[in-house]
């Protein structure tokens, strides 16, 4: 049986699961899988260049603005499908708790400045 490895990197924090559903976390959900989609289409897009180059076929490529988009649509798709190699995930779960300290900081904020108000009211 093959057990898992463990690593002292892993680090979980307690993050109110309703962080996700807000319009902030999308938006940052959406940013990071766009992020990992540019990143996989210039790639493939290099590597395209390259093999091209070597095998003396870059010179003649009218169709080459076509071709790039078919990558990048390609990795979209791939993104969209199959939540690609996770690249966009780990950059959500790492800014994640950044977005959802913003918010508690933020209501805190808040409580603090109704509290005031009360205070300065009664």
């Amino acid at each position: 049986m093959i057990n898992g490895i463990s690593s002292s990197r892993i680090v979980k924090t307690k993050i109110n699961p309703e962080i996700h559903k807000t319009e902030d976390a999308l938006k940052l959900k959406e940013s990071c899988q766009q992020f990992e989609s540019i990143l996989w289409s210039k790639l493939w897009k290099d590597m395209k260049q390259s093999a091209m180059a070597i095998s003396g076929a870059d010179k003649e490529r009218p169709y080459k603005q076509m071709e790039d988009l078919s990558l990048e649509m390609a990795t979209d798709d791939l993104i969209e499908s199959s939540g690609g190699a996770g690249l966009w995930k780990m950059l959500y779960d790492s800014m994640i708790s950044k977005l959802a300290a913003d918010k508690e900081a933020q209501e805190i904020r808040e409580a603090n400045e109704e509290a005031a108000r009360l205070d300065i009211t009664a």
